[in-house]
């Protein structure tokens, strides 16, 4: 133990009241922040358990929500929605569902559309509340579609390879013993297996390094002042080693016999302080003279709480000179398992199993729990991603993790998976969340925002009757205004498809006052971009459509698709159709749900991706009217008009439809164009609708769906059954430590099946249990 370190001893834990206090006696400005920021802007995780990761178009995606504090001193309330939403290679949202929390969480369904193309998707799910930050901070995860037409091109063959460096502690000295982690990636950036020397300018090779997992390596070595490093490939290239630093400080951590060995080494004079950050606080440790002399600090396993831990050196300034994150295992973690009855690998034969949940020491737990079971053909096809891995790892590092669930498996020896962990830990930096401005509240209840102007001025609407309609409750409210711009309506609940009727009235001769809608709240346009993949990895292929000809491959069996000429397969249902399948639907209500893009404010229709933002606290100071950017154009028999004169029209009344949302190269539109051809006797009934009647449909929370399950022991006798989800359920109960789950095998015999179990105890700790079973 070096004296270097004040105030600290191998007995740690019985001397870290004293430095807290004096903490207190002192408030360290970082601490204080730190406090603030974990009680008043803690941000929530979502994770997304869904039943694969490969789905046809047309088809239905099962999922259960999540909702999780970030940190555990949060003194705020969770939120009761979650939005999901299916994003094109454009980052743009093509299906978009709310779901309300209830008794079994948030669980939900999206029905993929059938005019799809065959490519890559995101799905992408969240809180409001989670809007205050960036959309990298989401749960984004990665999905295959299996649609109409695949407009991905192959991609050109890697070739060479980079390798990035990223010191132990954020930098490296000379003379010093140091420890570099490395990553090694193709020029597509896909992670590959590597050898190579490390070699200097003065002596040659020094010693061979090599990546142990993922692409991911270490190695150790004490440089020479003034002599530089590098790494040489097989093919003889050098890559040069950053130089090491003169100024500043690392940290190095090594495990041994369940005690922890800190190293720290700072230069430039002065004192640091030691902290260490986890989940629920940030607690000073001790102090390093910056001199170059080398401290170090020993402290025992029980002094960290499980998950990844931050340790910190900084500066009186309140400046981060090193970092080191480290992952503790939990040792009481709950401990899933699950086990299979025999059954018989013949047509609709029954299956049933059994789940476990207990303690370490065998206690059993209660908890809920969400099960997938996938046939084997798409077996491959599921999240790289369980519950415990996303809460406790993905969501807190930056950048993306291949195999996140890897460092979790019960089925990797653990030593193994802790040696890369380490490594991962020193590679991916913590991801410090930070909100400096709160936009959007912690969304517990509904609510609807907008705008009310005057017509042909600027001036404040004064003296009105604001009345707010839900036709189909025959809900009506009205106030008396004095004078006022801006609307919130709260405290609301309602469901999807829900229209909405906003009326204002005024006694004042030629004055018109017009509302406007301020739109669904919505993550910005994002594009998923994964983890490098693993060069060497043997995951399939989504099958493509012309390869679905026998029953070992993904069939689009929910989808009505036909060949033409024999080599074009076309998906779905053509506008023509839809006018008679939702022909009791208005336009504003068709488009909302054909074009999750597109939204309308009770006078024009927007396309949100190319709609200029503004908040709301903004709006309630202006509000542009001849904002042109993101304007959708209706063109209705070939003429423009307002969308304010047909948006309650009903698609009954229309002979065709036609929409895009690219602008049209004679009518404009810089968010896309709708073309309407209308019937004769519809066109006049709705031209004369009072411009001060406000139409719309929000977003409303998704009303309870459920997994079409067969039931063959009680007369079941679909004719065919043709499954890819062989069974799902958002919502398994445990108690006393056991669950049961029935289900019936498909018409394929598609053996082994997947079976994944994503759960949290009743005490609010995640759990996860993957396995494949065969009939024995």
């Amino acid at each position: 133990m070096s004296h270097r370190f004040r105030h600290i001893a191998l007995l740690i834990i019985a001397i870290v009241s004293p430095l807290w206090m004096k903490a207190e006696e002192r408030p360290d400005s970082l601490l204080l922040r730190f406090n603030a920021f974990s009680k008043l802007c803690s941000p929530e995780k979502v994770y997304l358990h869904y039943d694969r990761s490969c789905y046809t178009a047309g088809e239905t995606l099962w999922f259960k929500g999540w909702v999780q504090d970030a940190s555990r001193l949060s003194a705020l309330p969770p939120s009761n929605f979650i939005y999901v939403e299916i994003l094109d290679e454009h980052g743009e949202a093509v299906v978009r569902v709310k779901i309300k929390r209830g008794q079994d969480g948030f669980p939900g369904c999206i029905e993929l559309p059938d005019n799809l193309e065959t490519g890559n998707y995101t799905i992408r799910a969240y809180t409001l509340w989670q809007l205050n930050s960036a959309s990298e901070y989401l749960f984004n995860d990665s999905i295959r579609i299996i649609g109409s037409t695949d407009k991905s091109g192959s991609k050109e063959n890697s070739s060479g390879l980079e390798i990035s460096f990223w010191p132990e502690g954020g930098r490296y000295f000379a003379d010093k013993n140091s420890t570099i982690g490395f990553k090694v990636v193709d020029r597509q950036g896909r992670s590959m297996d590597f050898e190579g020397t490390l070699v200097n300018d003065e002596e040659g090779d020094v010693k061979r390094v090599s990546t142990s997992h993922d692409g991911m390596g270490v190695f150790s070595f004490r440089s020479r002042p003034g002599t530089r490093y590098s790494i040489r490939d097989d093919s003889g290239k050098l890559h040069p080693l950053p130089s090491p630093s003169t100024d500043g400080a690392t940290l190095q951590l090594q495990i041994h016999s369940g005690l922890y060995y800190f190293g720290a080494v700072g230069y430039g004079g002065g004192t640091a302080s030691l902290l260490l950050r986890d989940a629920s606080e940030l607690r000073p440790i001790g102090e390093l003279e910056l001199d170059g002399s080398q401290g170090t600090l020993v402290m025992k396993k029980s002094f960290f709480r499980p998950g990844i831990n931050h340790l910190l050196l900084v500066d009186s300034r309140g400046m981060i000179l090193a970092e080191r994150l480290f992952f503790v295992r939990d040792d009481e973690a709950p401990v899933c398992t699950m086990e299979m009855e025999q059954f018989e690998a013949v047509q609709r034969a029954p299956v049933s199993g059994s789940i476990s949940l207990k303690n370490p020491d065998g206690t059993p737990l209660d908890g809920s729990c969400s099960v997938s079971v996938v046939r084997g053909a798409l077996k491959d096809w599921h999240q790289s991603d369980g519950i415990v891995s996303y809460m406790g790892l993905s969501s807190e590092l930056k950048g993306r993790i291949n195999n996140p669930y890897y460092y979790f498996s019960p089925e990797i020896p653990l030593a193994e998976r802790d040696a890369a962990l380490d490594i991962l830990m020193i590679i991916q930096g913590w991801r410090y969340y930070d909100v400096e401005r709160i936009k959007y509240p912690r969304e517990r209840v509904q609510e609807i925002r907008g705008h009310v102007s005057r017509r042909l001025s600027s001036r404040m609407p004064r003296n009105f009757t604001f009345t707010f309609m839900i036709p189909k409750w025959n809900d009506i409210h009205s106030v008396e205004v004095d004078h006022g711009r801006v609307f919130v309506i709260d405290s609301l609940d309602f469901p999807e498809n829900t229209e909405m009727l906003i009326n204002i009235g005024t006694s004042r001769v030629g004055t018109h006052y017009i509302p406007k809608w301020d739109g669904d709240p919505a993550a910005e346009p994002f594009v998923y971009k994964p983890a490098p993949g693993y060069a060497g990895s043997t995951r399939i292929l989504a099958p493509t459509m012309n390869q679905m000809a026998t029953d070992d491959t993904l069939q689009a069996a929910v989808v009505t698709a036909f060949y033409k000429n024999d080599d074009v397969l076309v998906f779905g249902r053509s506008y023509k159709e839809d006018l008679e399948t939702y022909k009791d639907m208005t336009l504003v209500e068709y488009l909302s749900m054909k074009k999750v893009v597109f939204e309308y404010d009770g006078e024009n229709m927007y396309n949100r991706n190319k709609r200029r933002s503004t908040s709301f606290e903004d709006s309630v100071e202006s509000y542009d009217d001849e904002d042109e950017h993101g304007k959708v154009k209706l063109i209705v028999d070939d003429t423009e008009a307002p969308w304010w004169s047909f948006d309650m029209l009903r698609l009954e009344d229309l002979r065709s439809i036609s929409i895009s949302t690219q602008a049209d190269p004679v009518y404009g539109g810089d968010g896309g164009v709708v073309h309407i051809t209308v019937k004769p006797a519809s066109r006049h009934r709705n031209m004369d609708r009072n411009p001060s009647l406000l139409y719309f449909v929000p977003l409303g929370y998704q009303e309870p769906r459920y997994f079409d399950e067969p039931h063959y022991d009680k007369g079941d006798t679909r004719l065919n059954d043709l499954r890819n989800t062989i069974w799902w359920s958002p919502s398994v109960a445990i108690t006393g430590g056991r669950a049961t789950i029935n289900f019936f095998n498909s018409d394929r015999t598609d053996f082994p099946y997947l079976i994944r179990i994503e759960g949290i105890s009743a005490d609010g700790r995640p759990f996860s249990c993957h396995r494949l079973v065969s009939p024995e």
